[in-house]
């Protein structure tokens, strides 16, 4: 196989695995009670540490009033707290609490628990195979990353 083929090979795989795990994900989701597009919100203020309604609704691809109802429950449900800005008084800063941290590392581990039983069922070769294999992947993201920036 040249590199062309490979790489469509994988991006297959990628894609039956996927599916495959869909069912577990879909497990912890539906636990939620919490909307998809408030999830989405607390993924992205947690990744940024604190973000304003600006970059809110950038992020989710949206207008910023479409975020101002957003927010509103996630403050109303203890998820988020609003701040005022450092910088500029007129900003309101959006910061997630410990409840919503929690509440998105309860979630990110409940997948890392099903992959943990899936992985048990590999060899050691295949283990060590992979983890190399995502080793490399990362640096690949970096290295896009960075030619991104």
């Amino acid at each position: 196989m040249d590199k062309a083929e490979i790489i469509k090979s994988i991006i297959e795989i990628e894609g039956q695995i996927g599916q495959t795990v869909l069912p577990y994900a879909m497990n912890s989701w539906c636990k939620l009670d919490v909307p998809l597009a408030q999830m989405k919100s607390l993924f992205i203020i947690m990744s940024k540490g604190e973000t304003n309604l600006s970059a809110l609704a950038q992020g989710l691809g949206v207008t910023p009033g479409d975020v101002t109802g957003i927010a509103e429950r996630l403050v109303e449900q203890g998820l988020v707290i609003r701040k005022t800005g450092t910088v500029d008084r007129r900003i309101t800063m959006l910061q997630v609490t410990d409840k919503g941290r929690e509440l998105v590392t309860d979630l990110v581990e409940s997948k890392s628990g099903h992959m943990l039983h899936i992985l048990e069922h590999m060899s050691l070769d295949g283990l060590e195979s992979l983890r190399k294999g995502l080793q490399e992947l990362i640096l690949a993201i970096r290295a896009h990353q960075q030619e991104l920036s």
